[in-house]
């Protein structure tokens, strides 16, 4: 297991260094795709209306209209009808779809401040991953799950949000690219991994040591 962890980093590694981009510099920005992203990742807007933040022009671009769907808790938030969470099996019991489908409109504004020709900044994409963090942590808090099922709920939402982290990193914390998982894989897989083994050791060392 070890040479699996230690295999898993040395590949994740290879993949980060070789295709580290760097972030954009002066650019001209798009201010109405910037209200479009405050109001996904910080609110407020019109559940009722739910586009009347976003640029007129996005459904044209995008080929869709952003929805409202409601969070555990009752709370009401902007999604990508289809978007989804390309997870392990694993982490389905958690329901972390809405906080996907969330995380991806948010990068498809992103998308769209690149295709109209005036990209947002780097900070807006860390923007976006910082909700998608407080999300998915904010996901296993509202559902009615405890301990150990509590603590693994969590760990599956900082593998995501570290691996979404370390993508945003290795593009320069550009606009999102399509079409390049790998990396992205390979890093929730080591965090994922290490994470678990670091709670592995850490249950076997309160055990108490077995006698013949």
């Amino acid at each position: 297991m070890r040479r699996l962890g230690v295999t898993l980093l040395c590949v994740l590694l290879a993949f980060l260094v070789l295709g580290v981009q760097p972030a954009p510099s002066g650019i001209s920005t798009d201010p109405a795709a910037q209200r479009a992203l405050d109001s996904i990742t910080d609110g407020p807007f019109d559940s009722a209306h739910p586009t009347a933040t976003f640029p007129a022009d996005y459904a044209a671009v995008m080929g869709y209209r952003p929805e409202v769907t409601h969070a555990p808790g009752g709370a009401t938030v902007l999604i990508k009808p289809t978007g989804e969470c390309s997870a392990f099996s694993g982490a389905s019991d958690y329901d972390f779809d809405w906080v996907c489908k969330e995380h991806d409109l948010a990068y498809d504004v992103l998308r769209y401040s690149e295709r109209i020709g005036r990209p947002l900044p780097p900070s807006s994409r860390e923007q976006a991953d910082a909700m998608f963090r407080r999300e998915l942590h904010l996901n296993c808090m509202l559902r009615p799950i405890t301990g150990l099922d509590a603590a693994i709920c969590h760990l599956w939402a900082e593998s995501f949000a570290v691996a979404v982290e370390v993508n945003s990193w290795r593009q320069g914390y550009r606009p999102p690219r399509v079409g390049e998982p790998a990396p992205y894989w390979l890093a929730l897989a080591v965090v994922f991994y290490l994470v678990r083994r670091r709670i592995d050791v850490g249950a076997a060392v309160g055990q108490p040591r077995r006698t013949a």
